[in-house]
């Protein structure tokens, strides 16, 4: 079978192959790709809906090459690649196995003469008719978002934890930690590719950061609500337990440029900074090196600075950029900004020393070392940016994000001087933190995978646990699960690059697409109409902002009701004519309500509240609350008209707000505790008595759950596993 002669590009699904140059592109983004397996996807993409023989493959592969398993290799090039389209062999859109015999590309392919520009899509929550777009209102503009800032109970940690599950989307097929290559025979030596191994397998991974000579990695676990800091030597496999923090929080780490020392900034709970310590790479005790961090440090190329983030507040308040020497002398504030601030206190320098570079809002921006104005980098395409480090002796910066139309943060190489993107990892896992060692050969990165499914039980110790849907990597009922009147259930399902709104029978029978989301916006926290007339959802769209719209039971007829930075989560009131919402404001979130059939939305309080969910009756919203700055998150039952808690209730320590929810008898609230085990549903009685558990699992997490009217619940229930990978020859495919 001959290849295709056309110097043409493919265009199929998000994706455009363009042999000529040797690329694939994925919405204008490059992917990083080795040459056999881009080899292989011309093969296929070239003869689409014809089945390719593994002899074909072989010899269009490795027709010059001796291999000592072509079997095996033809597996994992298809496997790999794959992985990279986001394909699911057991339902493939691109690539099908006919068994027995080889593949076939099933995706319907356009071949043009040139790249074209991507289309730009209507921004709805659902997908609709073009007639139904069209009376939409216009697009909001809206003032810039607050920072998500991880701080234990308080709200912009939970609104924090929230984007990063909104942002995991598809969560997270188990990438193959192993990338097989072959040996050859020919004279020039193939494009070395990408190799990714497991560097930990606790699946309790916060933080990690990779020595500049390569030979170890440190990393921070968290067991039973408790840190500690450990050392892995990688040829041998052997690990050391460097420090224990017991309660205090670290929110960063990082080696010294002669891989000599490890700083770590650890905090009190509550707290909006800690303090910085250092430790001998082989153990030793601690020294404290200065106080006031609020983020991970980030140590200049040659050894004798640092740089780090200073917040003025546990929720937003105002960030300073400062810098010091490496032995803490010598402070001095480069910048300060307020609200939104520095996302997730994210600071690194540039890999000549002279800027530091950090996320503002969504965007990238620099500021010289000495001091001056922040610049913007060229490119601020971005939806997120969650983490970033300088690749050593460049201009290239490695960022870990999201970007429009994706639905999970990847590792993306960006050139400051000219803001261009490249995707190193484009696969069905989220990241959460990247890192290089001092050659810029071998990457380190955090990599969180997560499996759950809805599951139906009668509360109880004798409950009775029916699984609505089988356990996967599509966050079903994650970022949203809704009963409606009439006992069936809607829940959120994330596909490539957008979220499905399913709906299925208490049994599980019968599950139906209703809505999906286009591709540039994720949905989150669904409520459903008492009535049964309309659904409401937060959608979040660029710049972190989030807003409450609503549409028919069907997903038609959007309609955007509010216009704030961040509005949700959301309750929706018996009589359907009110949703009760929490928005950000400032420095802190207050409690709002807005006609479901549009109009102006009413302040319902001036202090910080967070998480409301209205009464059964009507007349109450539970919500999270903070009396007063640096204070735990406490638990309040506040007026429907609003105004001061009416009753306050303290929150057990391992207790979240996230998804506070009446019990159906109105007699208590319940929601999420974290157990050294497991997670599960406690209730705290209105009554003042000691809260107690619901439910009684064993195992796993609980990521949302929702109470039906007559007492049933429903709940997204699974495993999360956060660990760190080594990818290696980076440099070499960087070439």
């Amino acid at each position: 079978m001959s290849t295709q002669a056309k110097a043409t590009v493919f265009q199929f699904g998000p994706f455009e192959l363009d042999p000529t140059q040797q690329e694939l592109r994925r919405k204008g983004v490059r992917l990083r790709v080795p040459g056999s397996r881009l080899r292989l996807l011309h093969l296929l993409v070239g003869h689409a809906g014809q089945l390719i023989s593994r002899d074909e493959i072989a010899a269009a592969l490795w027709k010059d090459t001796q291999t000592v398993d072509v079997v095996s290799g033809i597996n994992t090039a298809v496997n790999q690649l794959r992985a990279q389209l986001g394909d699911d062999p057991a339902s493939p859109k691109y690539i099908e196995t006919v068994i027995g015999a080889g593949y076939r590309f099933v995706a319907e392919v356009v071949e043009i003469e040139s790249p074209s520009e991507n289309g730009v899509l209507h921004s709805l929550p659902f997908e609709m008719a073009a007639s139904e777009a069209s009376s939409l209102p216009a697009a909001v503009d809206t003032p810039p978002l607050q920072s998500h800032r991880a701080s234990g109970l308080d709200f912009t940690g939970r609104k924090k934890w929230l984007l990063a599950v909104l942002t995991a989307a598809i969560v997270l097929a188990a990438v193959p930690y192993g990338f097989l290559r072959f040996s050859t025979m020919r004279q020039t030596s193939p494009p070395a590719e990408l190799n990714m191994v497991r560097v930990t397998g606790d699946g309790d991974i916060q933080y990690a950061d990779i020595s500049p000579n390569g030979k170890y990695v440190a990393y921070v676990r968290e067991q039973g609500g408790e840190q500690s800091l450990w050392l892995k030597q990688l040829a041998t496999g052997r690990v050391l337990k460097l420090v224990a923090m017991g309660k205090l929080s670290c929110q960063g780490i990082a080696f010294s440029p002669d891989s000599d020392y490890v700083y770590f900034m650890r905090k009190a709970p509550l707290e909006p900074s800690g303090q910085l310590y250092r430790v001998p790479f082989l153990g030793g005790t601690p020294t404290q090196i200065l106080t006031g961090i609020s983020g991970g440090p980030a140590i200049s190329p040659d050894g004798r600075m640092l740089a780090f983030v200073r917040s003025t507040l546990i929720t937003h308040g105002e960030d300073s950029i400062v810098t010091a020497s490496i032995d803490g002398a010598g402070e001095r504030v480069l910048a300060s900004f307020h609200a939104p601030g520095i996302h997730m206190n994210r600071i690194a320098w540039t890999a000549d020393g002279e800027a530091l570079v950090f996320p503002l809002r969504s965007d990238l921006y620099t500021i010289a070392a000495e001091g001056g104005t922040a610049q913007p980098v060229k490119n601020g395409n971005w939806v997120t940016i969650d983490d970033l480090r300088s690749l050593p002796s460049s201009d290239d910066l490695l960022v870990v994000g999201l970007l429009p139309g994706f639905s999970h943060p990847q590792i993306y190489k960006v050139t400051l001087s000219s803001g261009k993107t490249e995707a190193i990892t484009h696969d069905l896992s989220k990241y959460t933190a990247v890192r290089a060692t001092g050659d810029g050969r071998s990457l380190l990165a955090v990599q969180d995978l997560l499996l759950d499914s809805i599951q139906l039980l009668d509360a109880g110790k004798g409950m009775q646990i029916r699984s609505l849907s089988s356990e996967n990597q599509n966050h079903d009922g994650i970022d949203g699960l809704a009963w409606t009147p009439d006992g069936k259930i809607i829940y959120s399902s994330q596909a490539e690059d957008h979220v499905e709104l399913m709906e299925a029978n208490q049994d599980g029978s019968d599950p139906q697409r209703i809505a999906t989301t286009d591709v540039n916006h994720q949905i989150s926290d669904l409520a459903v109409s008492p009535r049964g007339d309309y659904i409401a959802a937060a959608r979040w769209g660029a710049n972190d902002v989030a807003n409450v719209w609503r549409t028919d039971m069907n997903g038609a007829h959007a309609k955007q009701l509010t216009t704030g930075r961040q509005d949700f989560p959301l309750s929706i009131t018996p009589d359907g004519n009110w949703i009760v919402y929490s928005s950000s404001q400032g420095d802190q979130s207050v409690l709002m309500k807005a006609p479901s059939e549009g109009g102006q939305p009413v302040q319902l309080t001036d202090y910080n509240a967070d998480d409301p969910d209205v009464s059964p009756d009507g007349k109450w919203i539970a919500c999270s609350y903070i009396p007063r700055e640096n204070q735990r998150v406490r638990l309040a039952i506040v007026p429907i008209e609003g105004g001061a808690p009416a009753k306050v209730f303290e929150l057990p320590e391992n207790a979240t707000p996230r998804y506070l929810a009446w019990a159906p008898n109105g007699r208590g609230i319940t929601f999420i505790h974290h157990g050294s085990d497991a997670d599960n549903i406690w209730e705290q009685p209105l009554d003042g008595g000691p809260a107690t558990p619901v439910t009684y699992f064993a195992s796993g997490v609980i990521f949302n759950f929702q109470w039906s009217r007559d007492g049933r619940l429903a709940v997204a229930h699974g495993t999360e596993s956060i660990d760190a990978v080594l990818i290696r020859n980076f440099r070499d495919v960087n070439r």
